[in-house]
C-alpha cells in the first residue's frame, strides 16, 4: 500500500476528546489521502464501524466516558478492524493490556505525526497481506489436534460442546501452533507462520499474542497445551497428532 498525497483515501475513524489533537490530525494526514471522521467519546464506536466501514481506528485509552479499553473490548466483539491505541500513560503495563485486548499498535502522546503516519501504514500493510495470504489458502474446513478443533472458516475453536470465537491475531496465533503439534516454535517462526514473511513484530509482542492464545485456551481447557521451552521458544504440547477434515 502506497501513501502518496492525494493518492489513496484510507478512511481513518479518530476516537478522542482532544480536540487540537483532532485537528493536528486532520491537518497532516488529508493531505496523504486520508479521510478522517472523528469522535469524542466511545459510545457508539460499533455502531460508526458498521455504517462508516473505516479503514482503522485511533482510539484515545482516556475518554471522557467509557476509557478505551473498555470500548476496544466491545469493538473485538464484532470487527477485526485494525485499532491503533493512543495514549498519554505510555507505560508497558497499558501497552500490553491494549495488545492483549486486540490492538494491533499502541502509540503514547505526544507523538510526532510523521510516526502516525508510518504506524498506519504498517498496520494497514499488514491487515493488507494477511488479507492476501488468507485468500491464497486452499479450503480446509476444520484443524483438529486431539479434542481440540479450529473452525478456519469461521474462525472459532472448539472442544466438545464449548466453543470460543477469535480475533484474527489468535486465530492466526492458534493455527501455527496447532499446524505443527509438539514441534518447538521459535518465535521468528511463530511470527512467519502467523502472519507471512513480510511481517515483523518484536518478541515481546510475539510472547504477549501468544499469552492471549493461552488465555482462550483456558477457557476450554484446564491447562493451555501452549508450552514455553525456555531459551528456544514455544511448542503445542500433545499425545495426539494433527489431522485436517473437510
Amino acid at each position: 500500500m502506497v501513501f502518496e498525497r492525494e493518492k489513496v483515501k484510507i478512511h481513518i475513524l479518530l476516537v478522542d476528546d482532544d480536540a487540537r489533537l483532532q485537528t493536528n490530525v486532520r491537518d497532516f494526514l488529508e493531505p496523504y489521502g486520508c479521510r478522517i471522521t472523528s469522535m469524542r467519546s466511545g459510545e457508539g464506536v460499533e455502531a460508526a464501524v458498521k455504517e462508516l466501514k473505516p479503514d482503522i481506528v485511533l482510539l484515545d485509552v482516556m475518554l471522557p466516558d467509557d476509557d478505551g479499553f473498555v470500548v476496544l473490548r466491545r469493538l473485538r466483539g464484532v470487527s477485526d478492524l485494525p485499532v491503533i491505541m493512543l495514549t498519554a500513560r505510555g507505560n508497558d503495563a497499558d501497552r500490553i493490556v491494549g495488545l492483549e485486548m486486540g490492538a494491533d499498535d499502541y502509540l503514547p502522546k505526544p507523538f510526532n505525526p510523521r510516526e502516525l503516519l508510518a504506524r498506519i501504514k504498517a498496520v494497514l500493510r499488514r491487515a493488507s497481506a494477511q488479507s492476501d495470504v488468507a485468500a491464497q489458502e486452499p479450503p480446509r474446513d476444520m484443524l483438529v489436534v486431539g479434542s481440540i478443533r479450529l473452525d478456519l472458516k469461521r474462525q472459532r475453536l472448539d472442544r466438545g460442546d464449548q466453543s470460543v470465537q477469535l480475533t484474527t491475531t489468535e486465530f492466526r496465533i492458534i493455527r501455527a501452533f496447532m499446524g505443527r503439534p509438539d514441534e518447538v516454535l521459535s518465535r521468528d517462526q511463530i511470527q512467519t507462520l502467523a502472519f507471512g514473511e513480510n511481517y515483523y513484530c518484536n518478541d515481546r509482542n510475539i510472547d504477549v499474542y501468544v499469552s492471549r492464545a493461552r488465555t482462550i485456551l483456558r477457557k476450554l481447557c484446564e491447562e493451555s497445551p501452549i508450552h514455553t521451552v525456555w531459551g528456544a521458544g514455544y511448542r503445542w504440547v500433545s499425545d495426539e497428532g494433527a489431522s485436517l477434515s473437510r
